[in-house]
């Protein structure tokens, strides 16, 4: 095979022109910090990348539904708290309204106060976390309670919350599990203190009280265990963040003084191709005839 002047130059030029574009990729490495910049740099890889990317975007996002439903939680957890002590302190006025030896005004100053209590009740059913209404069912937008703690909401559904890929966990939101008639109780009890009749309050009602707040009690501990399990959620969460974003770092960042370092031995071998080439590109015998 005959070489001449001309194909040694291609070859040169060819092999020169693949040196300069490997030393301007260590450059662009070196100025992003990161190993691939475009697709066509490592085409794997940079699927690779993106789909990290993705699952950290996913995740960030269950983060925040996780942290949001804590709050939510945490606010139905203290307004249950409201909502039993208040219900204690109805159970206190009826056991002192059972007393048949309190004087009428006595007796009227108990019924006034649970009067009261119950608007109270509702107003704390009412409570909204981020402009929300927590007991409500899937209705957030309307208050549940009337002044007269009545139900008044339309929905009885529960809400449900993604908190990591193919889980849900159910926020308890119908409030009418909470209350269960316990407006008509009031009003009963508010009825039985105007008529005097104590065996009634010592009776049924305190019974009945009783009976509610063992209801709520019971409620606020399965909102309890659903905080736990948030908290755990969130926890797995970061944890998992963590280890993708350390996954991703591993794939996309680069070793800068590794890096440089390979910069600065290709830029050694460009140059002692640039001295090559001043000795392989020589004046041929036909450019001195042109």
């Amino acid at each position: 095979m005959r070489i001449t002047n001309q194909t040694l130059n291609k070859n040169y030029l060819r092999n020169l022109n693949k040196n300069l574009q490997k030393m301007q990729k260590y450059q662009n490495q070196i100025a992003s910090e990161q190993e691939v910049s475009r697709p066509s740099d490592d085409p794997l890889l940079v699927s690779k990348i993106m789909s990290l990317e993705n699952n950290i975007l996913q995740n960030e996002q269950y983060n925040t539904n996780i942290s949001n439903t804590l709050g939510w939680v945490q606010t139905q957890d203290t307004a249950l708290n409201d909502v039993t002590a208040t219900l204690q302190r109805v159970r206190e006025l009826i056991i002192y309204g059972a007393n048949g030896t309190l004087s009428d005004t006595d007796r009227n100053a108990i019924k006034d106060e649970v009067e009261m209590k119950v608007g109270q009740l509702a107003d704390i059913l009412n409570t909204n976390f981020d402009g929300r209404y927590i007991f409500g069912g899937q209705n957030t937008t309307e208050k549940p309670f009337d002044p007269n703690l009545t139900y008044v909401a339309d929905d009885h559904n529960n809400i449900t919350r993604e908190i990591s890929k193919g889980v849900t966990i159910d926020i308890m939101t119908d409030g009418s599990e909470i209350t269960k008639d316990l407006g008509i109780l009031l009003s009963n009890i508010v009825t039985a203190m105007d008529n005097g009749e104590t065996d009634l309050l010592s009776g049924k009602y305190l019974g009945d009280i009783d009976e509610h707040l063992d209801n709520v009690i019971r409620i606020r501990s399965q909102i309890g265990a659903v905080y736990n399990r948030l908290e755990s959620a969130k926890d797995r969460n970061e944890t998992e963040n963590l280890n993708l974003k350390s996954l991703l770092s591993q794939r996309q960042d680069i070793d800068v003084a590794e890096k440089y370092m390979e910069f600065s031995n290709m830029k050694a071998v460009y140059q002692a191709s640039l001295s090559v080439g001043a000795q392989i590109l020589q004046p041929s015998l036909l450019d001195y005839l042109r």
